[in-house]
């Protein structure tokens, strides 16, 4: 169809009138292309959201209001508040809402002293720190010096950590494996303040535990107790308090659950045991392959009995409650 051309005058110009096809599709063009706008102007407000927060949270960024303006380190008492703000890496250069606390907790604990870390982020800029330590309950030195743990570890003796052997014993012995987690595991349940009051602790045989654990305390007292009635010193002030002066000596009884003072072991006179022995000269032992210790007849009063010559009586081996005879034959003496 196209364009008309009408000339209504003699020499008048010749205007060009469009079609009804053609203003057809003019006004879908204008009908699209409103429609693009008004579907377009959700992302521009979007775009426009997302500029706007864009240059406040830069804004924020760059000003000091954005950095951490305090660290707390709470429930620690081995380790020092500075050392646990190194190992954390969070310093007041840090911005606040950057810090992760997953992140911090997990390098936090990566330090074989801390169990637990919990971080937080509080009021007014303030990152707090919680920890939970391990327990040291002595140190030694075998090829190095080591912290010793209760959780049965030992840990190299840092620099970091000298301040922590002022707090606990110094350990004597226990250098198997077996022997450091048994003596581990008795720690577990003595109370912080009592492994403070031990200067150091080593091993000392008995005649009834070659297990003995020796406990010399800093008020030059002794507690001497096993694996398994160790426990029983976190009494140790109530009975100390009874003591004048120093250098007295207590037991643990494990079956009574009581302990109490006697005479130390290295005061105690020895006693010369004397053996049978066979006509080799070896030891005679008996069923249980003990040695058989020779003993001698006693009254009443614990006494020795003695012979006519004023020598004690030796008792037989295989004589035990029928001896009378046998007495009233070495003394002479008859009823």
């Amino acid at each position: 169809m196209g364009l008309i051309k009408k000339r209504k005058k003699k020499d008048e110009p010749i205007k060009e009138e469009k079609s009804a096809v053609d203003e057809v599709f003019e006004r879908r063009k204008r009908i699209k292309a409103d429609f693009s706008f008004r579907k377009s102007q959700p992302l521009l407000f979007i775009a426009a959201i997302i500029c706007a927060l864009i240059t406040i949270g830069c804004a924020y960024y760059f000003s000091p209001t954005s950095k951490v303006k305090s660290i707390r380190v709470t429930n620690n008492y081995y380790l020092e508040k500075d050392y646990i703000k190194n190992l954390s890496e969070i310093t007041l250069d840090n911005r606040y809402y950057l810090v992760v606390d997953y992140l911090v907790e997990k390098k936090l604990e990566e330090s074989e002293l801390i169990k637990n870390a919990t971080v937080r982020h509080k009021n007014q800029g303030v990152i707090e720190i919680e920890i939970e330590e391990e327990t040291p309950f002595g140190y030694r030195y075998l090829e190095q010096g080591e912290l010793l743990l209760t959780n049965g570890k030992s840990v190299p003796l840092a620099s970091e950590y000298l301040d922590i052997i002022a707090k606990v014993p110094y350990i004597d012995g226990f250098e198997t494996e077996e022997q450091l987690l048994h003596i581990a595991k008795a720690f577990q349940k003595v109370d912080r303040n009592i492994i403070e009051s031990i200067s150091e602790v080593s091993q000392y045989s008995m005649s009834y535990d070659e297990n003995t654990i020796r406990l010399f305390m800093r008020d030059g007292n002794n507690f001497f107790a096993s694996y398994y009635s160790l426990e029983m010193i976190n009494s140790y002030n109530e009975i100390a308090s009874d003591f004048i002066g120093n250098g007295q000596c207590i037991y643990s009884d494990e079956s009574l659950k009581v302990a109490f003072t006697s005479t130390c072991p290295w005061d105690l006179v020895a006693e010369e045991k004397e053996y049978w022995l066979d006509e080799l000269g070896n030891i005679v032992v008996n069923q249980y392959g003990d040695p058989v210790e020779k003993k001698y007849f006693t009254d009443d009063a614990g006494n020795f009995i003695l012979d006519g010559n004023g020598q004690k009586i030796l008792i037989p081996i295989g004589v035990e409650d029928d001896y009378e005879a046998y007495i009233a034959s070495q003394t002479g003496k008859t009823e």
